[in-house]
C-alpha cells in the first residue's frame, strides 16, 4: 500500500503541473458545454434540449472525471489523515453536486418530458472547475515550497 502522507506532501511544482493538466482538460472539454448552454437551443427543433443535454452530460462528465474526482479524493484524504480541509474540497463538492443535479434533471427530461427542479447547470460546474484549476495552477506555480 502506498504511503498516503507522501502523496499529500508532494512539492508545489508537481501540484501545479497537476492543476495545469486539469485546467487544460477542463478548458478543452468544458468550452463546448458553455457554448451549448447559450446557443444549443438554436441547433435544432423541439428535441434540441435532449441532444444539448446529452452532449453537455458527456463533456461535463469528462471534466468531472478528470478534474473534480482528483480534487475530491485528495481533499478527502487530506481531511481523513490530517483532519484539515483543503481549499479544493468545497469547490470540488460544489462542482460534483452541480453535475449530479444537472444530470438527474436531464434524465428527468428524457423520462417525463420536463426538467426536474431546475434547468441543467452543467456549464456552471464547468466554469467553476476551469476558473479554480486555473487559479490554483497560477498560485502553485509561484510557490517555492509545499502547497
Amino acid at each position: 500500500m502506498p504511503d498516503l502522507t507522501a502523496l499529500l506532501d508532494r512539492p508545489a511544482a508537481e501540484r501545479a503541473r497537476e492543476h495545469r493538466y486539469r485546467f487544460g482538460q477542463a478548458l478543452v472539454f468544458g468550452t463546448p458545454v458553455v457554448a451549448l448552454a447559450y446557443a444549443g437551443h438554436h441547433l435544432g427543433g423541439p428535441e434540441s434540449a435532449y441532444w444539448v443535454g446529452a452532449f453537455q452530460a458527456l463533456l461535463a462528465g469528462w471534466v468531472t472525471y478528470v478534474a473534480v474526482v482528483g480534487l475530491l479524493v485528495e481533499g478527502f484524504l487530506h481531511l481523513g489523515l490530517r483532519r484539515l480541509p483543503t481549499a479544493d474540497l468545497p469547490v470540488a463538492l460544489l462542482a460534483a453536486a452541480l453535475y449530479a443535479l444537472s444530470f438527474v434533471s436531464w434524465l428527468h427530461l428524457l423520462a417525463r418530458g420536463q426538467y426536474w427542479l431546475v434547468l441543467p447547470m452543467f456549464h456552471f460546474g464547468v466554469v467553476l472547475v476551469i476558473a479554480w484549476t486555473g487559479l490554483r495552477w497560477a498560485w502553485l506555480g509561484r510557490r517555492p515550497g509545499r502547497a
